[in-house]
């Protein structure tokens, strides 16, 4: 949102006075539409504001079949997603509460039986999808142990339980490693009972 509007205001101010043709015009399309196609294919954390930096660009810089100099546009765009990244938070956290926290159990749970999986596979194939499994459900519960972590304080419930699940994991992740090197040497009894009772 703040990039597109600023590159859009800044564009209008410094570059679009030196512009004599629509070669330099669709220069500046182009590269603003490069960095905005490059924040969007990243993390799913940010792909989000590369959509937005180009669509606050395009609706700052082009009016009609042109350029335009009118930076109303622009002031009006960021104070409409400003309104309604405000609304939404208003409304996820106070009348229609949505949290992250609910899926953490599930998360969990299926960690502790891939871990068990992993200690099981006998074959070489075996133990490879096993290690990929265990891996798969270790980056889902750390990415979903994130989204709460970033949530606000009057969604988080429990922030020791929360730290304790967040140790659980990087024993967990140690854990897979050792079955990956010494898999008949491992104890998973203590790990995986950890990991499903902080699933509840």
């Amino acid at each position: 949102m703040w990039g597109g509007g600023a590159i859009g205001i800044g564009s209008i101010i410094f570059v679009m006075p030196h512009l004599d043709g629509t070669t330099g015009f669709l220069v500046l399309i182009f590269v603003v539409s490069l960095l905005a196609a490059w924040v969007k294919t990243g993390d799913e954390r940010i792909a989000y504001a590369g959509f937005q930096i180009g669509l606050a660009f395009y609706l700052s810089d082009l009016k009609g079949f042109g350029p335009t100099s009118d930076m109303e546009t622009a002031r009006d765009r960021i104070i409409g997603i400003m309104l309604g990244n405000f609304i939404t938070y208003a409304m996820f956290t106070s009348y229609w509460p949505a949290t992250a926290r609910d899926r953490i159990g599930e998360g969990l749970r299926k960690l502790a039986e891939a871990l068990k999986l992993q200690s099981q596979a006998l074959t070489p194939q075996a133990r490879a999808g096993a290690i990929a499994d265990t891996q798969s459900a270790l980056s889902e519960s750390e990415r979903t142990l994130e989204y709460v972590m970033a949530e606000p304080i009057n969604t988080r419930v429990d922030l020791p339980r929360l730290r304790e699940t967040k140790q659980a994991l990087d024993d967990a992740s140690c854990l897979s490693e050792d079955l990956l090197i010494t898999p008949e040497k491992a104890d998973l009894t203590n790990h995986t009972a950890r990991l499903e009772r902080l699933a509840g």
